[in-house]
């Protein structure tokens, strides 16, 4: 019989297409079985801090944890969280409490809070930073100010954690430094520079000196603001807020 040269290229695609479809049907098959009984849903856990994942508590003074609530879906696995971590109450700082959780089906769940030891009578202090430079601003950023004894007190980073925490965290690890550490000096309720002289700017990233401008403390709920001017700047200055 004789065919034209359309009818061999329909019955080329007919056997090729027919020969596609006797290849994939085990595989399908194949499938089907292989993951029968394999399918299954899970139920994560969830946990819930009470209070929130930052706390404060004061110093010298026992620390309760606010609680929290795990679920697992409808159930209630509170029961099964396991906490780790210390807080020392005696010192000032940041402590961080893990919670960690296990479904049934072996999956974790995990919370993190930080607790932050504070001291309410002083200057002296861990505090949590707020701070707002342009379009940039961060918040619950750590900060500690420490007293030398002789009327000065060292702050860590002048610049309220802005580019050590809030930009550029995680960069210690690398050998880089964004923390500008300075000397302050508190004479009634007004913060200065105990030098009287804008900070040198020496650290490597710190190109231009900082000074601190209207800074005030409010011994009656322990909350510090200023401005840390770039060259004394005020149009040009990074709004630092600290509260315990």
């Amino acid at each position: 019989m004789y065919h034209s040269h359309k009818q061999e290229q329909d019955m080329k695609k007919i056997f090729s297409c027919l020969l596609l479809s006797a290849l994939l049907l085990p595989v399908f098959t194949s499938c089907d079985k292989d993951s029968e009984g394999l399918t299954k849903i899970t139920t994560y856990a969830i946990i819930d801090l009470t209070d929130g994942d930052v706390v404060t508590t004061p110093i010298g003074q026992p620390f309760t944890d606010p609680g929290f609530v795990a679920m697992q879906g409808t159930e209630d696995v509170s029961a099964n969280v396991t906490v780790s971590g210390n807080v020392n109450t005696n010192k000032c700082g940041f402590y961080t409490l893990k919670y960690n959780v296990i479904n049934d089906d072996g999956f974790p769940a995990s919370a993190t809070r930080t607790v932050v030891v504070v001291d309410p009578n002083n200057f002296a202090s861990a505090y949590l930073a707020s701070c707002a430079y342009g379009t940039r601003s961060y918040r619950n950023l750590h900060i500690m100010i420490t007293d030398n004894g002789d009327g000065t007190y060292d702050i860590d980073d002048m610049a309220g954690g802005l580019y050590c925490q809030g930009r550029y965290p995680g960069y210690e690890a690398y050998g880089y430094d964004f923390w500008y550490d300075e000397t302050l000096k508190l004479e009634g309720n007004t913060i200065s520079l105990a030098s009287g002289e804008m900070g040198d700017g020496s650290n490597w990233y710190w190109g231009e000196p900082l000074d601190v401008l209207d800074g005030t403390y409010d011994p009656t709920t322990g909350t510090i603001t200023y401005k840390a001017a770039f060259s004394g700047n005020p149009a040009d200055a990074i709004q630092v807020t600290l509260t315990k």
